[in-house]
């Protein structure tokens, strides 16, 4: 059953916007709002337009809905900082939820839609206080406690592409919307992640080459991986499992030892 909810949205989130419960918080609310309200608006108007034109208009419409609600609320309303990387994900977000708006071409199932979403949300804040407490002993920005086993690694996207997975894999098995990878186009997801965060960087050429050189060794491995996989036999426990973004969290550890 395909997903209702903007699963390849959520998993980009769930990745880069999950180092801390306040920015989890935040980008879960701002997608709901921005995909029901997207999904809404081609209900509304949807069948006015010719075909091409709709997708053009569901890309550009959303992508700028996105960017600029992300950067009212964050910065006008809560006083946040935005890195650029952070802005750049933004409009990945904005293009990922006008392709699940796509996707859905006139399906809306709003009741499936909530349902979907809320578990999406919950999954990505659940994944935001691991990453959060395991990392300073914080939830919140609230120092809870003080242990040995905290790791800063936790902050990494690499453990940001294993949760997700792990995330992902839940909730395919509680909504049946996933095939044996998840259901979810972990490229589209990878894509935006390797353009701003570079396994390693290399000192001795320019800044663009060392982007272009790191961001394309990532994805011929990733492409790499996912090609194997796709003649993989995984086993009946983890069949909802999207093994694609959790294998990138081992390609990126390993990238980050250069």
């Amino acid at each position: 059953m395909k997903a209702k909810y903007p699963i390849e949205a959520f998993a980009l989130a769930m990745v880069v916007f999950s180092q801390n419960m306040r920015n989890a918080l935040v980008t879960g609310i701002l997608i709901l709002l921005i995909a029901t309200l997207g999904l809404v608006l081609d209900h509304i108007f949807g069948d006015m337009i010719p075909r091409w034109s709709r997708v053009s208009c569901s890309i550009i419409l959303m992508t700028a809905v996105t960017y600029s609600l992300f950067q009212v609320v964050l910065l006008a309303v809560l006083g946040f900082e935005i890195q650029q990387s952070d802005a750049i994900f933004h409009i990945f977000l904005g293009i990922l939820i006008a392709k699940h708006i796509i996707d859905m071409d006139g399906e809306q199932d709003y009741n499936r839609l909530l349902l979907e979403d809320a578990g999406a949300y919950a999954v990505l804040l659940v994944i935001s206080i691991i990453r959060e407490f395991m990392a300073g002993g914080a939830v919140f920005g609230y120092k809870i406690a003080e242990f040995s086993l905290r790791s800063g690694s936790f902050s990494n996207v690499i453990m940001g592409f294993i949760l997700a997975g792990i995330g992902l894999a839940v909730l395919n098995g509680i909504f049946r919307s996933g095939t044996n990878t998840g259901a979810v186009d972990g490229f589209l997801v990878v894509f935006p992640v390797v353009l701003e965060i570079q396994p390693f960087i290399i000192d001795s050429i320019g800044e663009a080459a060392s982007v272009a050189i790191t961001a394309a060794i990532a994805l011929v491995l990733f492409y790499s991986v996912k090609r194997y996989l796709i003649f993989s036999k995984l086993g009946k426990g983890i069949k909802n499992l999207p093994v694609d973004l959790v294998s990138m969290g081992f390609i990126y550890m390993i990238l980050s030892m250069f």
